[in-house]
């Protein structure tokens, strides 16, 4: 069980003003999440690098497979 933080006035890029007690909130505005903590707005962005990094390679694996087992024998069928 999370316990509540103490109220802190955050502010979005975009200037919207609100007061949380969360370690994150999304603004109103704009629609971006913004952070109680700095902390927890470093660890966010290396966690979303992480997984866009993951899916990268898990996509560039399966292209590679994909072209080295069902490609490339049937284009050397193909061949005269």
């Amino acid at each position: 069980m999370t316990t509540s933080l103490p109220p802190k006035e955050l502010i979005c890029d975009c200037g919207n003003k609100f007061i949380s007690q969360q370690r994150s909130n999304w603004c109103r505005s704009c629609g971006k999440q913004v952070f109680y903590d700095a902390r927890d707005a470093r660890k966010n962005r290396y966690n979303r690098f992480y997984v866009i990094l993951a899916l990268v390679i898990f996509i560039g694996f399966t292209a590679y497979f994909f072209i080295e087992m069902v490609l490339t024998p049937i284009l050397t069928m193909q061949q005269p």
